[in-house]
């Protein structure tokens, strides 16, 4: 998410007494950011962080400062930043600036790493901390092609890795950057109380921003739409609290259009629920029944994605419609989670394992 909200502007005098730490024997971040959150609600504290971030003078700052930016959902600031560090005498400076262009041109733009072996060769220093975010690039691009057993590949480096780290801020969020990782992961895997564990810390530390927290607490919500609709009513609505909270509209957009009515749609609860999203509309009409305007509006895409398949296959009852989406959820997604929406359905049909592998032979 690029920052949709900038918050309240600061007063002169606050703004000064930020101005006024800097210096070249000035505190670290993390200690500024300690000595502000004291102060300060958090809206205010991230802004008078990001002014002491532009301000630093040490080249230690300058580098954790892209970190602070970027794990608050800062991009047009993490951009400004990494310019300033590109200019720094300092090498490792510069390289840092390197890593978190590819990481605003991945999120923003999706950038890919077509040749890792020319990418990693710009690194010349053997920085802990700058070896640890090349670990998580390396994940990230693994991950981004939906090639999630790489986490079991890294996770032990990582973890060596991070016990190099020195720098208190940079070692919570790279703590948090591994536990995001590691969720994911876990989801998508239906390892699914590992991944509320791993959930769970996150919302609970309390550097984690509003936003990251609105949208993993919307997750979480979602590890719970088969087991316990109950209480995934209760975590999406602690996410729509926070996104209204903090005027988040964007993730209140995607919470009210697309995680409520795919939770309700899945429980079979549909009664006074509406959304603008085409998708979430046909899921919500297959499960009424409505199966002609289910398919009339999932032929309005223009290419359906194994989920959408699997609301077709839903409206229509067409078996090789829902295991196809079965299969691409598998094999395309590695998700195992939501791949069994469509093997429940199957199920329901009397598929089971031998007709599942007589299928796969053809």
């Amino acid at each position: 998410m690029r920052n949709e909200e900038t918050g309240p502007v600061c007063s002169s005098e606050q703004l000064e007494s930020v101005r006024q730490l800097v210096g070249p024997d000035e505190p670290a971040l993390f200690t500024v950011l300690q000595q502000l959150t004291k102060e300060y609600d958090e809206i205010t504290t991230i802004q008078l962080t990001k002014e002491f971030c532009f301000h630093c003078q040490t080249d230690e700052n300058k580098r954790v400062g892209l970190e602070y930016l970027y794990m608050n959902g800062l991009l047009d600031e993490v951009q400004e930043l990494v310019k300033i560090n590109e200019e720094s005498a300092n090498q490792i400076n510069r390289e840092w600036a390197y890593l978190y262009q590819f990481f605003l041109d991945r999120k923003l733009r999706n950038a890919e790493i077509d040749d890792f072996e020319a990418f990693f060769s710009r690194f010349q220093t053997s920085d802990p901390e700058l070896e640890c975010l090349i670990i998580f690039t390396k994940i990230y691009v693994h991950c981004d092609k939906f090639d999630f057993k790489v986490i079991d590949n890294y996770r032990g480096i990582l973890t060596k890795q991070l016990l190099k780290i020195n720098n208190t801020l940079l070692r919570i969020y790279f703590q948090l950057r591994e536990n995001e990782m590691l969720f994911v992961h876990h989801f998508k895997r239906n390892d699914i109380e590992a991944a509320r564990n791993y959930g769970r810390n996150l919302i609970e530390n309390s550097l984690i921003n509003y936003a990251k927290k609105c949208y993993v607490t919307a997750n979480l919500a979602e590890t719970y739409v088969f087991d316990d609709f109950e209480k995934a009513k209760v975590y999406i609505k602690e996410a729509k609290d926070i996104a209204i909270k903090y005027d988040l509209s964007y993730f209140l957009g995607v919470i009210n259009n697309r995680i409520v009515p795919f939770m309700h749609a899945v429980n079979n609860d549909c009664d006074g629920i509406e959304t603008n999203d085409i998708p979430e509309a046909a899921h919500l009409e297959a499960v009424k029944g409505n199966a002609e305007e289910a398919v009339r509006l999932l032929n309005s895409l223009e290419e359906l994605t194994p989920y959408q398949e699997y609301y077709l296959g839903l409206a229509t009852g067409d078996e090789k419609v829902l295991y196809n989406s079965y299969q691409r959820l598998l094999k395309e997604k590695k998700d195992f989670f939501f791949s069994k929406l469509p093997l429940r359905e199957l199920q329901k049909r009397g598929w089971n394992s031998i007709e599942e592998e007589n299928a796969n032979a053809h």
